[in-house]
């Protein structure tokens, strides 16, 4: 996907399960909630089919690139967030304690990929990544990628949740990726690796 909001549509019209952990690497938290503000329209968001969760994510307006999480926490689609991010400070970026209580959902934040690979997954899994992770620079459509070893690195470091996910989602997002011409680069390398290691998975 270019948008990373079409995550939660997929998450929703794919799911086999009511609950899952989400795993959640990513250069930015993406834990914006839009619907604070809006009681009607977050009694909507609570009590939506997956085909209107379809519709709302379609018009982009209280669910947006930054904000696909907390609905599925809010709906109890995601019980559990495990975090990998690059962006800022946790205190001030990750979901909202108060939210998560309200919710009666927890996460966990990974200060490296050796931890986020050894997450402690306790249900069925949602692995969810955006390739602006790959790309050192917080300039609007430039980019300091890192290097194609380190990347596939990244990915071999987390193989184990690659495999054992139910669901993976993939954000290009374009311009927070670099130029267009390294986000198309991004996902010439990372989507087939990922595509590659889902073949080799017995369940799929």
């Amino acid at each position: 996907m270019d948008d990373h909001r079409w995550a939660l549509k997929v998450w929703e019209t794919e799911k086999r399960a009511d609950h899952y952990v989400l795993a959640h690497a990513d250069y930015h938290w993406d834990c914006c909630y839009d619907f604070e503000d809006a009681p009607a329209l977050e009694a909507r968001l609570v009590s939506a089919t997956p085909a209107e969760i379809a519709e709302m994510v379609a018009v982009g307006d209280r669910i947006k690139f930054d904000s696909f999480i907390a609905p599925a926490v809010l709906r109890g689609l995601v019980r559990t967030v495990h975090f990998y991010c690059l962006q800022g400070n946790a205190d001030d970026e990750a979901l909202d304690g108060k939210f998560l209580a309200r919710c009666r959902a927890r996460q966990l934040i990974h200060p490296d990929p050796e931890s986020f690979a050894a997450a402690d997954i306790d249900g069925p899994l949602i692995f969810d990544l955006c390739l602006d992770l790959f790309n050192r620079s917080d300039q609007w459509a430039e980019g300091d990628l890192w290097m194609d070893d380190e990347i596939i690195g990244f990915l071999a470091t987390i193989e184990s949740l690659i495999h054992s996910a139910e669901i993976v989602t993939i954000s290009m997002s374009f311009n927070y990726s670099g130029t267009n011409a390294q986000t198309r680069h991004l996902a010439q390398l990372v989507v087939p690796r990922i595509l590659a290691l889902r073949s080799r998975c017995p369940q799929y």
